[in-house]
């Protein structure tokens, strides 16, 4: 059970309504453009499924906590929410990522036009900000020959528009409880507003929350704040700057299926603090998992018009992470710098057979101090690890569109990434040979698509492309020690068949089809007798899926979405040392997903939502012997706008009111 409350100054109230553009209704997507593309495009004239957000569904009533909360209303992408902060969510999009660990993995994530996904294709989210977030584009399917390392799609988020105010301060609370007596509360200070030539957001955010299970609080403070002055009619320069410091993220890690059923709320021994540890703990003692992290990031973009059809920009950007983990017998420590330029060039002709031509280079670089120590319950014990990671990313990219007819476009991309991993290993000793090393790729990503305008209502298309994932510097690693010379990048070949159209302002749609043959994948070994995993490319994989949505304006005021996605991934050749997998269903992956949603906002004081979210039983592992249930969930929610002399709240309401057992998947 939670409940909202904002709360603006009147100045809010006297500001003007946002344009078309910004509240995205997703019942009229004609004219909308987005820029997830590296273009400015029309939504129904790209070759590929693209979703999109609004504000009202970002912000509405959910407590813009997690990614997991908005990204149901688009098919084909899975978020996995393990309400777990040391973990964080796991986001997939038609397969790519749905077994990553932790962090983000195969889906290229950015902010305000600043990458949050590192050069070795990780991303970590702490320093995304949805509460002042007002859209989010998403490509789904393979993105390489746009951005590199991002075999899965691209999410990209931006900022709200600021109002057209000198000040407008906005505070949100949120709370909620868990029952007994575990609470999480959200504080959410936003001021922004437009003076003269400069825009200006600034939002300062305070989490906390005991979480459902023992053993899984977590706190942060997140401080995002961006400024954009226009330079001239042409021209504009923004800065964007973020700082999060989460010094608690308790991690209450997995439990057996049948624990999970008859306690979801305890923990192994293993995770507890000493001082809540039992008198006779299981194996490991009581190692009290969990972690800290603190990072700041500040970024600058450039843009400059050069008459009326031409446009350059310049994006730099730098950050810090610090990061304290405690896993089961390790403590790792890591220190990471990381930073990047990007330089686009766009041409938009008014005229001629050439619709759009964008070029560019991506140059990004990440240094990594690692070191891990053994531990135990007794405490930390000897250095196990201690390494220096650089990785350096270099992308050169070309994206075209051309007109065969009125009515016909043809698009191609073209990139080439070179990707250069080093390691310097430091503890180097008789048991642990030196794992220094240099390894390079060279990869390619084309792709083309077709375009067919019929009307309004109706645009078909199609795309082929070919799409990359590179191995992280730790799975590069051998079982002799150094790098591995043999293992190669993660590489799909991608298919795809879609259309969608808008009719009479009230309604629009998408369906799209699509297939990915992936070879080369990187799987994981223990090797024998050492507590150690290694990588190789010993596998294939077939992905096919069905991708539809919906949304329509029933009445003024009365909106309806749907998303559903149908999912049919399979090992084609997988063996192993003890079975052979071919054949089997890859897990983690749902096979029907069902999303829908009925809204309603008044503009006097009344809103509310009722969705209904369907997800179905998957496979939990690679011999398909084990297996997550389906569950149901219907969630109620209910707002009551207030006017007060001089400022106006909205309480809100939100809770599921039925279930057929919710679980969160596991890996």
């Amino acid at each position: 059970m939670s409940l909202a409350l904002v709360a603006a100054t009147a100045a809010a109230a006297q500001a003007p309504q946002r344009a078309s553009g910004d509240t995205v209704p997703l019942y009229r997507l004609e004219g909308i453009t987005v820029t997830v593309s590296r273009s400015r495009d029309e939504v129904l004239h790209l070759p590929y499924a693209v979703g999109l957000l609004g504000p009202a569904q970002i912000q509405g009533f959910e407590p813009t906590v997690s990614l997991g909360e908005v990204l149901l209303e688009i098919p084909g992408v899975m978020v996995s929410n393990r309400y777990n902060f040391a973990l964080g969510n796991r986001i997939s999009i038609r397969g790519y990522g749905a077994r990553t660990q932790f962090g983000v993995r195969g889906i290229w994530i950015i902010q305000d036009g600043i990458p949050l996904t590192l050069p070795d294709g990780q991303a970590q989210l702490s320093n995304l900000d949805l509460a002042a977030a007002g859209r989010i584009e998403v490509i789904r399917g393979p993105a390489s020959a746009l951005y590199g390392n991002a075999s899965g799609g691209v999410i990209s988020v931006e900022s709200e528009r600021v109002p057209q105010v000198p000040l407008r301060p906005e505070l949100r609370i949120v709370g909620g409880s868990f029952g007994d007596g575990h609470v999480y509360q959200k504080y959410d200070l936003k001021l922004g507003g437009r003076e003269s030539r400069l825009d200006y957001l600034g939002h300062l955010n305070h989490f906390s929350t005991d979480g459902f299970r023992l053993h899984s609080r977590a706190k942060h403070i997140l401080l995002n704040a961006r400024l954009r002055y226009e330079l001239s009619e042409r021209s504009d320069l923004s800065v964007v700057i973020n700082y999060v410091d989460a010094p608690q993220a308790q991690n209450p890690s997995t439990l057996n299926d049948s624990l999970a059923r008859a306690h979801p709320d305890t923990v192994r021994d293993i995770v507890l603090p000493p001082e809540l540890c039992p008198p006779d703990p299981g194996l490991g003692g009581c190692q009290d998992m969990g972690e800290e992290t603190r990072q700041g990031q500040a970024g600058i973009t450039y843009r400059q018009g050069l008459g009326a059809e031409h446009e350059i920009s310049l994006v730099g950007y730098g950050l810090a992470r610090q990061l304290g983990n405690r896993i089961p017998f390790r403590l790792i420590e890591l220190d990471r710098r990381a930073g990047g330029v990007r330089a686009v060039y766009r041409f938009a002709p008014t005229e001629g057979r050439v619709s759009r031509l964008t070029t560019g280079l991506d140059l990004d670089h990440q240094s990594d101090e690692r070191r891990e120590f053994l531990r135990d319950d007794q405490g930390v014990g000897p250095l196990a690890l201690d390494q220096d990671e650089q990785v350096t990313a270099l992308g050169l990219f070309a994206h075209a569109g051309l007109l065969l007819a009125a009515d016909l476009e043809l698009t191609v991309s073209l990139r080439y990434d070179r990707v250069r991993f080093e390691a310097d290993d430091h503890l180097v000793t008789v048991e642990d040979p030196d794992d220094s090393g240099i390894r390079s790729l060279d990869l390619w990503s084309p792709m083309a698509g077709l375009r067919y305008t019929h009307a309004t209502w109706l645009h078909l298309y199609a795309n082929v492309g070919r799409s990359f994932q590179t191995p992280t510097t730790t799975e590069l690693t051998d079982t002799l020690g150094g790098f591995n010379p043999d293992l190669q990048a993660e590489r799909a070949a991608n298919y795809e068949f879609g259309l969608k159209g808008t009719a009479g302002g009230r309604v629009s749609y998408s369906l799209a089809l699509f297939r990915a043959d992936i070879s080369d994948q990187l799987i994981g070994s223990e090797a024998a007798g050492i507590e150690r995993v290694f990588f190789r490319n010993a596998g294939s994989s077939v992905h096919r899926g069905i991708e539809a949505a919906a949304s329509a304006l029933l009445a003024p005021g009365l909106t309806m979405s749907a998303a559903y996605t149908l999912s049919d991934f399979r090992f084609d050749e997988f063996p192993s040392e003890a079975h052979d997998f071919s054949g089997n269903k890859v897990p983690a992956i749902p096979p029907h997903v069902f999303h829908g949603r009925l809204s309603y906002a008044h503009r006097s004081s009344v809103s509310g939502s009722l969705q209904v979210t369907v997800v179905d039983g998957y496979y939990v592992d690679n011999g398909n012997h084990d297996r997550n249930d389906s569950y149901a969930a219907v969630d109620l929610r209910l707002g009551y706008r207030i006017a007060l002399q001089t400022s106006r709240s909205c309480p809100s309401s939100g809770s599921t009111i039925c279930s057929t057992r919710v679980t969160t998947p596991r890996s």
